[in-house]
């Protein structure tokens, strides 16, 4: 009986599509932006899926178009009220046919109970996937969201122009690797860094080639550095590298290259190589641990050290000359 109910809907495929397409069009709503050819392609697919399900009792081809529509309708804002009401309205399409097929004998009541307990399960089924496309559009959001705020961070972490984390990032870091170092009884160092006779530059040649030259120099670093050490700019023309794991006189070397790096670097100026220096100081701690302050202000007495013995030189804290 199924099977005939199937070809009878079938057979009367042209029929019951035009009826069906005109309720959903008295509905409104979204639907009033659903195309003509779009309703018929949506609708037609439904009857051809419905029948196939009437005949082996396989709700996969349902299930797959149950995806589809889901997919297509929460994509584009719609309700699934409306959604649901859309496919029910099918319902009321079929039931005079449906009544007419029963009175002549083509139908039991139990084939009516059949198309009635299939669309239950469609409209369950359509919940279902519906609100999955939702929790899914839910959680791009949230994720988009998350990346926003990534991004806000970093941007507030990072000095403008050199790309470099910035001054308030620097004592947020360095207080978290002191803790880190004390606790664990392991080595730090800080290194100290100052473009050499900068505001000579800026003077001669503008704060343009000034920012460049602090790019460059924070590009240079950042490329050099270790993966485990972090490079800052701590203000104005000052550097700032925090070396964790490191003790000072391995500091030192690692300083030093950067030094004699950024020194055979080419800074231009109209095409023009400039030859740029920079002094750096340094202090760290191994089995005696320093608080911040005395860190920082050892690091800034060797690198105001390294100055007057003449700039273009790294110099270590407390080390004679």
């Amino acid at each position: 009986m199924p099977k005939n109910l199937a070809k009878r809907i079938l057979a009367e495929k042209s029929e019951i599509l035009s009826a069906w397409i005109k309720q959903i069009r008295a509905f409104g709503g979204s639907y009033a932006q659903v195309s003509s050819s779009e309703l018929l392609s949506t609708t037609g697919d439904f009857l051809e899926a419905f029948s196939e399900t009437l005949v082996k009792g396989n709700f996969l081809k349902l299930r797959m178009w149950i995806e589809k529509i889901s997919r297509l309708r929460s994509s584009r804002g719609f309700r699934i009220s409306e959604v649901q009401r859309a496919i029910y309205s099918v319902y009321y399409v079929l039931k005079p046919f449906l009544d007419r097929l029963e009175k002549n004998g083509e139908i039991t009541r139990e084939a009516l109970e059949r198309v009635n307990s299939i669309l239950t399960d469609i409209l369950f089924e359509l919940s279902e996937a519906y609100h999955k496309r939702l929790n899914e559009k839910v959680e791009g959001y949230i994720e988009e969201i998350e990346n926003i705020n990534l991004k806000l961070k970093e941007t507030s972490i990072r000095d403008e122009v050199t790309g470099c984390y910035n001054h308030r990032y620097f004592h947020d870091i360095l207080n978290s690797e002191i803790s880190r170092a004390v606790r664990y009884k392991r080595p730090l160092s800080i290194a100290m860094f100052d473009v050499d006779r900068f505001k000579k530059f800026n003077d001669t040649y503008g704060h343009l080639f000034g920012d460049k030259v602090l790019k460059g120099i924070g590009s240079i670093l950042m490329k050099s550095v270790r993966s485990s050490d972090t490079v800052f700019r701590y203000g104005g023309e000052e550097f700032v590298i925090i070396l964790p794991e490191t003790r000072k006189e391995k500091a030192f070397i690692i300083v030093e290259r950067l030094r004699k790096q950024i020194v055979t670097s080419a800074f231009k100026i109209n095409d023009k190589k400039t030859k740029i220096t920079i002094s750096g100081g340094i202090d760290g701690f191994d089995d005696q641990p320093l608080d911040k302050d005395s860190l920082i202000s050892n690091t800034d007495k060797a690198l105001y050290l390294a100055k007057r013995r003449g700039r273009n030189r790294v110099v270590l804290f407390g080390q004679k000359k």
